[in-house]
């Protein structure tokens, strides 16, 4: 018999809808990462049917005139005249980042601030999306991380979980509320909601995100690249600025 890595289930089963498969991993605490982490895996029901297309058929009964209203009453409590960001967007450019920010600004008249975490490398369709956002008339902050650091990271992440796309999620998901707390701007608008596409369909009962993903109580207890903050440290050479 094959071994089971990583949490996932022994039998492989698919959707009957979308034929996703229930190998798929749900988000995680990243910073809880590590190489002994097991995964928990999209949830497919005993009727066969995945909780993301579960999730699109809620959407099709949802009553979007008050979910709008309800918008329009978050921007109010929000919105400021006096010059200053009343909201932050975080986001590439792409789809989701790109549509929240023009909504919010050209058709709610909110004034928002949008902030980018670099990735490992730019493609040239990626460089056109960010461009093109921000040539629609947003200001960005764009946070580049230190590249040696960034390097590291990645390829321990490679070798400690095989994702080596961690640490870009790592600061996909911390940029925004540090920033949003170094320029007091408590409305943050993130542009996706892992729900859609096979999250807990029980995390759809709040439109706010939960603070585990971006903060934690015990600092000695945070990993990096599958890698505890003392080890990066200590062999590796790391500082806690990095």
């Amino acid at each position: 018999d094959l071994d089971t890595k990583f949490g996932l289930p022994r039998d492989v089963t698919f959707c009957a809808k979308c034929i996703i498969s229930n190998q798929r991993p749900n988000s995680a605490v990243e910073t809880q990462h590590s190489s002994n982490t097991k995964k928990k895996t999209i949830n497919i029901s005993n009727d066969g049917v995945c909780d993301a297309c579960k999730n699109a058929e809620i959407k099709k009964n949802t009553d979007w005139s008050n979910r709008e209203k309800e918008l329009l009453e978050l921007c109010d409590k929000y919105r400021k005249d006096d010059g200053r960001y009343d909201c932050l967007i975080p986001g590439s450019g792409g789809k989701d980042s790109f549509y929240a920010s023009h909504v919010l600004k050209y058709k709610y008249g909110m004034n928002p601030l949008t902030v980018t975490w670099a990735p490992h490398i730019y493609t040239e369709w990626g460089q056109k999306n960010f461009h093109s956002w921000i040539g629609a008339g947003f200001d960005n902050y764009l946070m580049t991380p230190n590249e040696r650091v960034h390097r590291l990271l990645t390829r321990l992440a490679v070798e400690n979980l095989l994702h080596p796309f961690q640490p870009f999620m790592l600061g996909q998901k911390n940029l925004a509320p540090r920033l949003a707390n170094l320029f007091n701007i408590p409305l943050v608008f993130y542009g996706e909601d892992e729900a859609e596409y096979g999250n807990p369909i029980s995390d759809t009962k709040t439109a706010e995100r939960s603070d585990e993903y971006f903060s934690s109580e015990d600092s000695k207890n945070i990993y990096l690249g599958g890698t505890l903050i003392q080890e990066l440290i200590e062999e590796y050479g790391l500082k806690k600025v990095d």
